[in-house]
């Protein structure tokens, strides 16, 4: 079934994107690929993402999602008058990016991710053919009603170690179309010119020689690639693929795809982590590492001369 049958209304950063048959996809599943790793690696390299339904245990899932709003509801951030488990936040308040909701106090989310014999550490020893080794900061992202995430890849906020790095989405309960969720550029991983130019920058570095890029760096660099779903597909081909997704579902995806997240029109929260992967050989990304991972800090900046 064509997207463009279905009469749907996507959109993200405020666009309504173009369901036309050539311009909106579908995500495809990856599921009977998961007992053969070359198989898996071999879709990888053909898609730049692996959608695994089903792969995480539901219960697991939603008790980090519970966990997780527990923390909001103590913060005063949750309607006291609406199920915890729906996600309805207290009418005024306005949420994005909530990290600190997913340190080690959150031991739901903490063993769904992380856990040795988890289902995702486990997939990951089985994909990356060794031993593995994750981020220590877990992106945990709360999305009140409005905007989903602008286009991007990783690779710019996370380039310093191994660029064989990959991403764990995993949606935090169901995430319809109408809650938004992940969405990709199809074959837009194999762009070597965006990845020579955009692909090649880090966030955090900055012309040690330049007052005006050491200003920016000081007041922040978002690592956007666009916030116009709609130019970037057309500058850079493709379809935008998406999909719905339920509890224990998860998109494994490459640092090289370029992704967002499409808005949500809902009246409830949008929960999701965001965890990362790679060998244990390889070289790591000191920024994300650690007890207190210094991340986009001042400790994480780096100046060159340029």
């Amino acid at each position: 079934m064509l997207v463009a049958e279905t009469a749907l209304d996507i959109y993200s950063c405020g666009e309504r994107l173009d369901s036309s048959a050539n311009r909106l996809g579908y995500l495809r599943e990856a599921n009977e690929l998961l007992g053969n790793a070359d198989l898996l690696r071999q879709r990888m390299a053909e898609d730049g993402y692996l959608l695994l339904r089903g792969l995480l245990n539901r219960d697991q899932v939603l008790a980090a999602r519970r966990d997780t709003l527990e923390q909001l509801a103590d913060q005063g951030q949750l309607d006291p008058d609406a199920p915890l488990m729906d996600g309805i936040q207290k009418p005024g308040t306005s949420l994005f990016f909530q990290p600190e909701l997913a340190q080690k106090n959150n031991r739901p989310l903490q063993k769904l991710l992380y856990a040795e014999e988890g289902e995702l550490m486990s997939f990951f020893r089985h994909f990356l053919g060794g031993p593995t080794r994750h981020f220590d900061f877990t992106w945990l992202r709360c999305i009140s009603p409005g905007r989903g995430t602008p286009s991007h890849c990783d690779v710019v906020f996370m380039g310093r170690g191994t660029r064989k790095l990959y991403t764990a989405w995993v949606p935090l309960g169901k995430v319809d179309f109408e809650a938004g969720g992940l969405m990709v550029l199809e074959n837009s991983h194999k762009n070597q010119e965006l990845q020579k130019s955009y692909g090649a920058k880090d966030v955090d570095s900055y012309c040690e020689n330049d007052p005006s890029d050491g200003a920016r760096m000081a007041n922040g660099y978002n690592g956007w690639l666009s916030e116009s779903p709609t130019e970037i597909r057309r500058q850079l081909g493709g379809r935008w693929l998406v999909s719905e997704y339920e509890a224990g579902d998860v998109v494994i995806f490459s640092v090289d795809l370029v992704h967002g997240g499409m808005d949500n029109r809902s009246n409830h929260l949008r929960l999701s982590s965001d965890s990362r992967y790679q060998l244990a050989s390889e070289p790591i990304d000191e920024r994300w590492v650690g007890e207190n991972p210094p991340g986009h800090g001042s400790a994480g900046k780096r100046g060159r001369i340029c």
